[in-house]
């Protein structure tokens, strides 16, 4: 398997990266306090990233060519290349229309950052958690976003993706009786 995007979502389609990097996620338990659930996926994206041989780094702002600022949750970057190879962004999502629209915004930093990095990037991934059962968001939207572009909030226009692959990831985890969160299922698939 030498092709990026399928190592990434096999090693993140199961528990078993998670669980050996970072079981506080999926045995030990985790309280859905503050900003801990996204440090910890931040951190797990940023492993897998090492594991893989990038450099990782977390919240890297991206060039400011034009409009507000942009900093990917995970840049993964190439070492002999220099440049970043996989942007990452990690949001809740819970089910709602607000969560929908949300991710959305993730996704569009994700193309505009891919743009601002001069189109280097082979993968973007936009990566959703979630608690208990809730409504799956509307993948083809994300993919039709992708395929079509649009305007940024400053009215500069983002182009259709070419040549990048994108990936949806989702952790969803669990309530415990202690009201404590267990990662229970990770699923990662191609959009695009």
């Amino acid at each position: 398997m030498t092709d990026l995007a399928e190592r990434i979502c096999a090693e993140m389609s199961s528990l078993e990266f998670v669980d050996c990097s970072y079981p506080m996620l999926s045995s030990w338990g985790v309280r859905d306090e503050d900003v801990l659930i996204h440090s910890l996926g931040c951190s797990a994206w940023n492993e897998l990233g090492s594991e893989l041989g990038f450099m990782a780094v977390t919240e890297c702002p991206v060039p400011m060519t034009h409009g507000a600022d942009i900093r990917a949750d995970s840049t993964w970057f190439s070492r002999t290349q220099r440049t970043p190879e996989v942007l990452i962004e990690f949001e809740r999502f819970d089910g709602t229309d607000r969560g929908q629209r949300k991710l959305d915004e993730k996704l569009c930093n994700l193309l505009e950052a891919s743009v601002r990095w001069g189109d280097a990037p082979s993968v973007l991934i936009l990566s959703a958690w979630n608690k208990g059962i809730v409504s799956a968001p509307n993948k083809e939207v994300f993919a039709q976003r992708c395929r079509q572009g649009f305007k940024s909030s400053v009215g500069a226009q983002v182009p259709p993706l070419r040549n990048t692959a994108v990936l949806f990831s989702r952790f969803i985890f669990e309530i415990e009786c202690s009201g404590t969160l267990l990662l229970k299922q990770i699923r990662c698939e191609r959009l695009m």
